[in-house]
C-alpha cells in the first residue's frame, strides 16, 4: 500500500546543546562510499559551482562576525535537539482534548485500496463516496469508518476521548488509562480488518514494539482486543509532528523550513533509526509525519511499517516521494531507511512541487534552488543520501549523522555569522601553519581501533615520520590507524610511491572492515590519503580527482573540503579558483581557527583580483590564535602594496598595542614594522590613515615607530645578513632630524 502526503516547514534560532546523541546511536553493516563521478553525473554545478562563488565570497561575514561560537547565551531551558549547533525551542504543552478530531473521517482524496492501491470510496454525480465497500478493481474490502466513539470503554480499562488521526495502517485514538491514574495513551487499530497484510502489520508492530526500548521511539504499553478488533496501546506523545510544524510555516507564508532547523530534527531522529538497525530492524516508512516534537526532544512514532531485515515475506509499507526506488524489488534495507531521511530533509527545506511527481526518485535541479547553490556541503549531502544506487549512500545512521552534523555547522555558521567549531571524530585539526594550499598543513585521519591489532606508530608519525617508517617492516600486518600514519609518514619523507603502496592496504571490502562497519570510513580515508600523496608528488590533477571523491563521500568534514580546495589551487586553472574560494570560505566560516582555510581564501581572492578583500579576510583568524600575528602581518604587507584598509589597520593596531614591550618577540616586532610601513606607504600615496596603534597618523611619528620596530626585529634575528638588511631598512625609515 502507498499513502500520498505533502510536507512543509517551521522557524528556528541559533545555539543549543544535545544530551546523549552519540551514546544512543546504533551501528549497522556499512556500505561503500559515493564516488565523485556519481556527484558529477548530470550535476555539473557540483564540481564547479561558479554560480555560487564567482565574485560572491563575502568577506564581511568573516571579518565583522562575533568571535563567540553559535550560542544564544540564554539562561532559559534549552532543547536537546540541535547537537549544540542550533537551538530549537521546546514544544509547548498541548491539552490532549484539543487535538481530538471533531469529525473523524478519511477525506475522499486519501481513500485507496489496501490491496491494489486503486482509488476507492470516491463520490459521483454530487453524491459523497461510501466509507465502506469493495474495490472495483480487485474486489478487496475497504472500511474507512472510525470504530470507536468518545466515552466508549475498551477492554474495561481505556476510556476513549476521540480519534486523533488516520493513516496507512489505521485509526489512532486518544484514551485515558483508568488503571494508571488516568494516564493519556494512544490506541491504534486496523484500517481494514479484512486485509491480511494490514493484519500482519498490526501483529508485527506489537511484536517489534515490545522489543524496542529507546528514548526517541514511542513506547508500547499493552495490546488489547475489543469487539473483535485488536488495538495496540502506546505512549501518548503530546506535540506537533514535523509535518504539522512545516505546514504552519507555509500556511503563514514563511516558506520552507530553515535548513539548520530541519537538519537538527533529522539529526535528532537518526539515533533512533540507528538503534532499530542495530536490532536487525528497518523502519521502512520514515517521513516528517512520523516525527513528533515533544517538549525538548523528538519521538519516532507509527511503528506499523517496522520489519526485520531478514523477513523477505513481510508486507512493505512506504510513501511516494520518500520511498527508495529499489524497495519494490529488493525490500527495505538500512540504505533505503537512510534514503528516506535524505528525502525528508530535502522536502522540508525546498519549494519543490515535483517531489511526489516527476522528481519522486531524483533530486531537483540544483540551480533551481538558491539554498542548494549557496551551500555546497548541503547539496553533496543530499546527493549521497539520495543516491539512486544503495551502495553509494551512507553506510549507517552513525556515518550519516556525523556528516549531517558537519553540514549543519556549515549552514548555521553561514546563516547567522556565528562560528560553529566542531571536533571531528574522523580527522584531526590542521597543522598550525598559515599555508592554505600546501599538503603538509592538511589534517590527518583518525581511524577507529582495529579489532585485532594494536596501534604501534600512529601516535608518533606526525612528529617523527622517520621513526614511524623505521619501526615497521614492509610486510608487517598493521592496524588501520598505523597504515594511515605510515602512509602519511612516507609522504613527509618524499617517498610517495611507498606511501601509495601502504595506503592501498586500507581495504574497505575486507571482512574485518565489513564486520566492524568501517568500510565507508576506510574508503573515504583511502581516497583522502591518496590525494595527499598526489599533492606531495606534484600531481595536482590526480590529487583533485581523488580529493573530490573524499569530499563527496564526507561533505560535512572540513578536512576533506580544505584538502580539495588546496588541490584546486595547485591545479592553477583560473576557472577552478572560484570553487576553491567557496570551499575555503565554507571551512573558515565554520571555524576561523582553521587558519589554513583563512589563508587559502586570501590567496584565492588575490588570484581572483580582489587584494583588498584578501587582506581583510586575514583578520578573521581569531584573537589569541597562534597564527593571528602572522596573518595580520601578511594583511599589512598587502596594504603596503595596495590600499589602506581601516578594518585591517584597526585589527593590526590592536594586536600591536596588546604586545607587552618587555616580552615582545620577533613576530610582534615584525607585525609592528609591517603595520607602520603600510601606514607610511598609504600616506605617501595621499591616503588618510587616522590613528595607527594609538599613534597619530602623521609621517614623522609613524616613521619613528617603524624604525623602533625594525630595530627590535633586527635584535631578535640570528641571521647576520638578515639582521643587516633590517638595520639598513631602519636607517632608511628613520625620520629626518634638524640639529
Amino acid at each position: 500500500m502507498t499513502v500520498t502526503d505533502t510536507a512543509c516547514g517551521r522557524p528556528g534560532c541559533a545555539g543549543t546543546i544535545v544530551d546523549g546523541y552519540c551514546d544512543t546511536c546504533g551501528l549497522a553493516p556499512a556500505k561503500r562510499g559515493v564516488s565523485a563521478s556519481t556527484v558529477r553525473l548530470g550535476q555539473s554545478a557540483v564540481v564547479t559551482p561558479s554560480g555560487r562563488v564567482s565574485g560572491r565570497v563575502d568577506v564581511s561575514r568573516l571579518t565583522t562576525r562575533s568571535r563567540q561560537s553559535g550560542s544564544t547565551g540564554s539562561s532559559a531551558r534549552r532543547s536537546r535537539i540541535g547537537a549544540g549547533v542550533v537551538d530549537i525551542s521546546p514544544a509547548a504543552t498541548v491539552d490532549p482534548h484539543s487535538v481530538v478530531m471533531a469529525d473523524p473521517s478519511v477525506p475522499e482524496g486519501r481513500r485507496f485500496c489496501t490491496r491494489c492501491d486503486s482509488p476507492v470510496g470516491r463520490g459521483k454525480n454530487g453524491q459523497p463516496g461510501r466509507t465502506s465497500g469493495f474495490c472495483s478493481q480487485c474486489g478487496g474490502r475497504f472500511d474507512f469508518a472510525a470504530k470507536l466513539v468518545a466515552g466508549e470503554l475498551v477492554a474495561g480499562q481505556y476510556e476513549v476521548a476521540g480519534a486523533l488521526a488516520h493513516g496507512g495502517l489505521g485509526w489512532i485514538y486518544l484514551v485515558r488509562d483508568r488503571n494508571v491514574s488516568g494516564r493519556w495513551c494512544v490506541l491504534k487499530g486496523l484500517l481494514d480488518t479484512a486485509d491480511p497484510a494490514a493484519a500482519e502489520a498490526a501483529v508485527a508492530e506489537r511484536r517489534f514494539l515490545a522489543e524496542v526500548s529507546h528514548p526517541a521511539i514511542v513506547e508500547i504499553f499493552n495490546f488489547v482486543n475489543h469487539n473483535g478488533q485488536g488495538y495496540i496501546v502506546m505512549e501518548y506523545v503530546g506535540g506537533p509532528s514535523i509535518k504539522q510544524l512545516a505546514k504552519r510555516r507555509r500556511d503563514a507564508g514563511q516558506g520552507p523550513m530553515p535548513v539548520p532547523e530541519a537538519a537538527a530534527y533529522m539529526m535528532a531522529v537518526l539515533p533512533a533509526l540507528g538503534y532499530l538497525h542495530d536490532q536487525g530492524l528497518v523502519y521502512c516508512d520514515f517521513k516528517p509525519d512520523n516525527v513528533i516534537h515533544a517538549g525538548d526532544a523528538v519521538k519516532l512514532i507509527d511503528m506499523g511499517g517496522v520489519r526485520r531485515l531478514d523477513d523477505a515475506d513481510a508486507a512493505i509499507f512506504g510513501t511516494v516521494g520518500y520511498q527508495a526506488p529499489e524497495v519494490p524489488r529488493t525490500g527495505p534495507t538500512v540504505a533505503s531507511d537512510l534514503y528516506t531521511v535524505g528525502r525528508s530533509l530535502a522536502v522540508l527545506i525546498l519549494d519543490w512541487p515535483g517531489w511526489q511527481g516527476p522528481d519522486k526518485e531524483r533530486l531537483p535541479e540544483r540551480a533551481a534552488h538558491d539554498i542548494l547553490v549557496e551551500h555546497d556541503g548541503l547539496w553533496r549531502f543530499l546527493v549521497r543520501a539520495c543516491a539512486h544506487d544503495p551502495n553509494e549512500r551512507f553506510g549507517d545512521a552513525d556515518e550519516m549523522a556525523e556528516s549531517l552534523h558537519g553540514v549543519l555547522c556549515q549552514v548555521a555558521a553561514a546563516s547567522d555569522g556565528l562560528a560553529r567549531p566542531r571536533t571531528s571524530t574522523r580527522y584531526s585539526p590542521p597543522r598550525p601553519r598559515l599555508d592554505g594550499s600546501g599538503w603538509r598543513t592538511l589534517p590527518s585521519p583518525l581511524l577507529p581501533n582495529h579489532p585485532r591489532l594494536a596501534n604501534r606508530v600512529a601516535g608518533v608519525a606526525d612528529t617523527d615520520p622517520d621513526a614511524a617508517v623505521r619501526l615497521v617492516g614492509p610486510d608487517d600486518e598493521l592496524s588501520w590507524a598505523d597504515l594511515a600514519a605510515v602512509g602519511r609518514a612516507h609522504c613527509e619523507r618524499g617517498d610517495t610511491r611507498s606511501a601509495d603502496s601502504v595506503i592501498g592496504r586500507l581495504d574497505p571490502a575486507g571482512e574485518e572492515a565489513q564486520a566492524e562497519g568501517v568500510s565507508a570510513v576506510l574508503d573515504n580515508v583511502r581516497a583522502y590519503l591518496h590525494g595527499v600523496s598526489a599533492l606531495a608528488a606534484g600531481d595536482p590533477a590526480r590529487a583533485s580527482s581523488l580529493l573530490a571523491d573524499a569530499y563527496a563521500s564526507a561533505p560535512g568534514e572540513s578536512a576533506c573540503a580544505l584538502a580539495y580546495a588546496a588541490s584546486l589551487v595547485q591545479v592553477a586553472d583560473p576557472e577552478r579558483l572560484p570553487e576553491a574560494a567557496d570551499l575555503y570560505e565554507q571551512v573558515a566560516m565554520t571555524d576561523p581557527s582553521w587558519g589554513q582555510a583563512v589563508a587559502g581564501l586570501a590567496d584565492a581572492l588575490n588570484a581572483l583580483g580582489r587584494p583588498e578583500d584578501a587582506a581583510r579576510v586575514l583578520t578573521a583568524v581569531p584573537a589569541g590564535h597562534p597564527l593571528r600575528t602572522e596573518a595580520l602581518t601578511r594583511a599589512c604587507r598587502a596594504m603596503e602594496a595596495g590600499t589602506w584598509d581601516p578594518v585591517v589597520g584597526a585589527a593590526a593596531g590592536e594586536q600591536v598595542r596588546a604586545a607587552d614591550d618587555d616580552t615582545r618577540g620577533a613576530a610582534d616586532a615584525e607585525l609592528a614594522a609591517a603595520l607602520y610601513g603600510a601606514a607610511l606607504a598609504a600616506l605617501a600615496r595621499g591616503e588618510q590613515v587616522g590613528d595607527v596603534a594609538g599613534q597619530p597618523g602623521n609621517a614623522r611619528v609613524l616613521a619613528g615607530r617603524a624604525e623602533d620596530a625594525l630595530l627590535d626585529l633586527a635584535a631578535a634575528t640570528a641571521n647576520p645578513s638578515r639582521r643587516h638588511e633590517l638595520l639598513d631598512a631602519a636607517a632608511r625609515t628613520r625620520p629626518w632630524s634638524v640639529w
